[in-house]
């Protein structure tokens, strides 16, 4: 399969090196010192599931002129760069090219439908411990590596059993779900609590929930998202409040937001992806969402500055 990775960072650089050992043709959209690497070195993986594994050469550009189509693109850019992600990637899609997202957050499947490609465009979840280590070096720290995903009316269509396959041909742990809505919310309650309460206090997550004060409000944001979710008409879990907090607490000291790396290192956020979509959903279908909100308000003064 022709596959497009949209971009070389740590989630797109696994999957993608990954896609790649296996045989599929992997372009990788890069640019900088990443672009330059990769291209001269080739890429290094460390995996726990995986294996480790090197790949001498790797297809790495930084534009794509037209006469390449992909099969699959793998859209896994921060939200707040979909704009020109989505203009990078436009001369490789075509009528038979499937677009998946497994991007934080909710509402970037949307976007990609009414810029790219209508009916074609699957939304998911990547569930990954990654990070990019070096220019080329990726690294899959182990835990839970898995993609969940899938058409948003639950349907199966030809072009989400295809990636569904690729991914299994290729080692990867991929589940094709048929309503993959409940687990981008199941992953909403988790991470906005998680990175927003992590940005607004400045502190370590462990830190926030060892404190009854913070702690309260980090209950309040799942509480607030879920109710949000419900509304919204997605059917989750009666437990998901009690069940999310409960694997808060069994892995606190371990709980690291990378939206917390992006506020400490001066970059944008993924606010309105998490929890500014919370807050916008829950004015619209009537749902308080105080917390939210002001994590949102108070995060969107370090967000503009950043852009800036």
């Amino acid at each position: 399969m022709k596959i497009l990775v949209m971009a070389a960072g740590a989630v797109g650089g696994y999957f993608g090196g990954v896609l790649a050992r296996a045989g599929n043709e992997v372009k990788f959209v890069a640019r900088g010192e990443a672009l330059q690497t990769l291209r001269s070195s080739g890429m290094r993986v460390t995996s726990v599931k995986s294996g480790d594994f090197a790949l001498d050469s790797v297809d790495a550009v930084d534009r794509l002129e037209g006469g390449w189509q992909a099969d699959l693109v793998l859209f896994c850019v921060k939200s707040y760069q979909n704009d020109g992600a989505i203009d990078l990637i436009r001369p490789a899609v075509g009528d038979s090219t499937t677009i998946l997202t497994v991007q934080n957050g909710i509402g970037n499947g949307d976007q990609l439908e009414a810029a790219l490609a209508q009916g074609h465009v699957l939304v998911g979840a990547a569930y990954v411990s990654a990070e990019r280590v070096g220019p080329n070096d990726f690294a899959e720290l182990g835990g839970t590596c898995q993609i969940v995903f899938g058409e948003q009316d639950g349907s199966r269509s030809e072009h989400a059993t295809r990636a569904h396959e690729t991914f299994l041909d290729s080692g990867i742990d991929a589940v094709l779900s048929d309503n993959v809505n409940v687990a981008l919310w199941n992953k909403l309650v988790y991470i906005t609590a998680l990175s927003g309460m992590s940005c607004l206090v400045r502190a370590p997550f462990a830190e926030i929930l060892d404190n009854p004060r913070t702690a309260d409000l980090v209950a309040r944001v799942v509480h607030e998202t879920a109710a949000v979710g419900r509304a919204s008409g997605v059917e989750l879990a009666a437990d998901l409040e009690e069940s999310t907090l409960q694997e808060f607490e069994r892995e606190e000291a371990e709980l690291v937001s990378s939206m917390y790396g992006d506020l400490l290192a001066g970059k944008p956020l993924e606010l309105m992806a998490l929890n500014g979509a919370v807050s916008n959903l829950g004015r619209r279908y009537g749902v308080a969402t105080p917390i939210n909100d002001l994590i949102t308000a108070c995060l969107s003064v370090a967000h503009q500055r950043a852009i800036r």
